[in-house]
C-alpha cells in the first residue's frame, strides 16, 4: 500500500518541485498551496478506509498567516502527536527551530537542500509493507461469517479482500436495509457497521440487529474515522462490543476481528456444550423440569415437553410453572415421591406421579416424573390408524391433534363424492399487553383455553377443529363455495381477536386458507406442512391477515384494513 504524504506550500513552483520529487520516491502526494484547505484535509482524511496520511511536507509562512497559524495548532493537537511533519523552510529562523525541536516526529529541512528530503522521510515515515504482500498465507477463519456494512463502494471491497484474505467468509452491505435483509437470510458471527451510513447510523442498525431474534445471535462492531467519545458510547450502548478505527492498520484491525472471532467460537462451543449437557440430562433423567425461584419453569428436558404434549421444550421454557404443575402442592412440600394432577399443552388434565429435590434452601424445585396409565382427563380420543399417528410425529403435532389430521387424511382419500368443498385453515394467535409487541399467546393459560372453547363452538362438526401445537389451531372448512371460504376465515379469525380474557389482553391472529378438494393429489402432510410454510410467510409481514394460498394473496381480517 503506498504511503500518502500531505504537502502545502503556497509557492506554485516550489510546490511543483517537491511533488514531483515525492512521486518519484514512490510517495502519493495531496499538494495544496492554501493552509486552510490543508488543515480541513488532515481532519476529513479518516472519512475513507485507507485515506490517512503518513506524513506532512510543511512550507513554512515566513509572513503572518492565520490559516497556517491553525494549520500549526492542529498539528500540536493530541490526535495529530504521531503524525510526522517535515518542514521546510527558506530560513532558519529562532521560531521555526523552535517549534521544530518542542513537537515529536518532526524535522526541518531548507528548501535549498530539498533533495535531502528522502533521508528525513525514511527516519520519519516507514512505508508500510503492501498488505497483499504481509498476509499470503491462507488462515484458518473459515468458520467464521462476517457482514460489512459501509455506503462507501472503495471502503467496503477493501474490508472484503483484507479480511477474505485472512480466510474469512465476508458479505458486503450498503446500508440498513440491505444488511437486515442480508443477516436474516444468512447466519452471520460478525457485524462490522460504519457508523455514518446514508440510510441512518450504525448504532441504530446495531440495535435492531441483536433486537431482532433472527438475527440476535450476531456480534456487532463499529467503525468510525473519529474518535468522538459520544460515538463510541452511542456506539456500546447500542450493543456494540468493540469499536474500531479507519485510521487504524491494517494488522490492528485485524487483530480486533480476531479477538471477536475468539470470542464467537468460545460462545459457540459453550453452546455446543450446553446442547450436550441437555442430552445427557434427556438421556440420563428422563422427563425432568426445573421450577425456579420466581416460580418460572427455567430447565426442561425434551421428554418432558414431549409427555405433556408441547411440540418442543420452547413452549415450556420461561412459562409461570402453575400453568402446568401442582404449584402450591410444590411449595408446601419438601424433597420426596408424590402423585399430582397437572396440565398439558392443550390444558387437560393428566395424572402424573413424581420425585421432587429441592435445591439452594427449597427456592429451586427439580422435578423428574412420569404419567400414570389412563392419566389423561378427557381421554376420549377416537382409535386413529398408525398412517395418521406416522404424520402427527413427522410435523411433530401434538397426540391431541391425531383426530383432526385423520379427518383430513379421510377427506384427501376419500373416493366417493361430497357435497362441499373443503379447505385447511390454520391460524395463530397472538396477544398483546399494554404498550408491547404481540407475543403467542400460548403464554396465557386462559387465554389457550377461552379461544378453545370459541373456536370449537364456531364449527360443530367433530375432529373439525384442533389445537396444534402452541398457539396454532386448525380447521378443516366445508363450503360450497370459494368466497364462503373467505368469509369463514375472516369471520374465525374476528371471532379470534374478540375473545376475552381475565388479564384484558389484546387479541390477534394471522391465517392461511389452502383448498384440499382441488389439492387431492398432496397427501394429509404436505398439505399441512404447506399451509403451514404460507402461515410463516403471514406471521414475518404482519398480524390480522390471511394469506389465500391458491390465490396467492392477502385477504385482511377486517375489510377497511388495507394489507397492500
Amino acid at each position: 500500500m503506498t504511503s500518502k504524504l500531505l504537502l502545502v506550500e503556497p509557492s506554485a513552483t516550489m510546490r511543483y518541485v517537491l511533488e514531483n520529487y515525492a512521486q518519484s520516491l514512490g510517495f502519493t502526494v495531496v499538494a495544496t498551496g492554501d493552509y486552510k484547505q490543508a488543515e480541513e484535509a488532515l481532519h476529513q482524511q479518516y472519512q475513507s478506509y485507507g485515506g490517512e496520511f503518513a506524513g506532512v511536507l510543511l512550507g513554512w509562512s515566513i509572513v503572518p498567516d492565520e490559516g497556517a497559524d491553525a494549520l500549526i495548532n492542529t498539528l500540536e493537537a493530541s490526535e495529530f502527536n504521531d503524525l510526522p511533519v517535515v518542514v521546510m523552510s527558506t530560513d532558519m529562523r529562532a521560531e521555526t527551530r523552535a517549534w521544530v525541536a518542542g513537537r515529536e516526529h518532526t524535522a526541518v529541512l531548507p528548501w535549498k537542500e530539498y533533495q535531502s528530503v528522502d533521508g528525513l522521510l525514511q527516519k520519519l515515515v516507514q512505508q508500510p509493507i503492501d498488505d497483499r504482500d504481509t498476509f499470503t498465507t491462507k488462515f484458518n477463519n473459515a468458520d467464521i461469517n462476517v457482514l460489512i456494512v459501509d455506503d462507501s463502494v472503495s471502503i467496503r471491497f477493501a474490508l472484503r479482500d483484507l479480511f477474505e484474505l485472512q480466510g474469512y467468509r465476508v458479505s458486503v452491505a450498503s446500508g440498513h436495509d440491505e444488511a437486515i435483509a442480508a443477516a436474516k437470510q444468512s447466519p452471520f458471527d460478525i457485524a462490522i457497521l460504519d457508523f455514518y451510513l446514508q440510510d441512518g447510523t450504525g448504532d441504530v442498525l446495531c440495535r435492531k440487529l441483536i433486537s431482532d431474534p433472527a438475527t440476535g445471535q450476531l456480534t456487532c462492531a463499529m467503525l468510525t474515522g473519529t474518535y468522538a467519545d459520544h460515538i463510541i458510547k452511542r456506539s456500546l450502548r447500542a450493543g456494540a462490543v468493540e469499536c474500531m478505527f479507519k485510521n487504524e492498520s491494517s494488522e490492528l484491525l485485524l487483530a480486533r476481528v480476531d479477538a471477536l472471532s475468539r470470542f464467537v467460537r468460545q460462545r459457540k462451543r459453550l453452546g455446543a456444550e450446553q446442547r450436550r449437557l441437555d442430552l445427557l440430562v434427556d438421556t440420563l433423567a428422563g422427563a425432568t423440569m426445573v421450577v425456579g425461584a420466581n416460580d418460572v419453569i427455567t430447565y426442561v428436558s425434551e421428554q418432558a415437553a414431549s409427555l405433556l404434549g408441547f411440540d418442543s421444550r420452547a413452549g415450556l421454557l420461561g412459562q409461570s410453572a402453575s400453568n402446568v404443575v401442582d404449584l402450591p402442592k410444590i411449595r408446601e412440600s419438601g424433597s420426596g415421591k408424590f402423585r399430582a394432577q397437572w396440565r398439558d399443552a392443550s390444558q387437560g388434565l393428566v395424572s402424573v406421579v413424581y420425585r421432587q429435590v429441592l435445591l439452594d434452601d427449597n427456592n429451586d424445585a427439580v422435578l423428574n416424573f412420569k404419567l400414570l396409565p389412563g392419566g389423561v382427563t378427557p381421554a376420549k380420543t377416537p382409535a386413529m390408524n398408525s398412517s395418521s399417528m406416522d404424520v402427527v410425529n413427522s410435523l411433530q403435532l401434538p397426540q391431541t391433534s391425531v383426530a383432526f389430521v385423520s379427518e383430513l387424511k379421510n377427506y384427501v382419500e376419500r373416493s366417493e363424492p361430497i357435497p362441499d368443498s373443503v379447505s385447511l385453515l390454520l391460524i395463530d394467535t397472538y396477544v398483546a399487553e399494554a404498550g408491547k409487541d404481540f407475543q403467542p399467546s400460548d403464554r396465557f393459560a386462559d387465554l389457550a383455553a377461552a379461544l378453545e372453547k370459541a373456536l370449537k363452538n364456531v364449527y360443530k362438526r367433530e375432529n373439525h377443529v384442533a389445537r396444534l401445537g402452541g398457539h396454532r389451531y386448525g380447521f378443516l372448512l366445508r363450503h360450497t363455495t370459494d368466497p364462503q371460504a373467505y368469509l369463514l376465515t375472516r369471520k374465525i379469525m374476528q371471532i379470534c381477536n374478540a375473545v376475552e380474557t381475565k388479564d384484558a389482553l389484546t387479541i390477534s391472529s394471522t391465517g392461511c386458507l389452502y383448498a384440499v378438494s382441488s389439492n387431492k393429489d398432496k397427501s394429509a402432510a404436505q398439505l399441512l406442512r404447506l399451509a403451514s410454510e404460507g402461515l410463516d410467510v403471514v406471521n414475518s409481514r404482519g398480524t390480522n391477515q390471511a394469506l389465500l394460498l391458491d390465490l396467492r394473496r392477502m385477504l385482511p381480517v377486517y375489510a377497511s384494513q388495507n394489507t397492500g
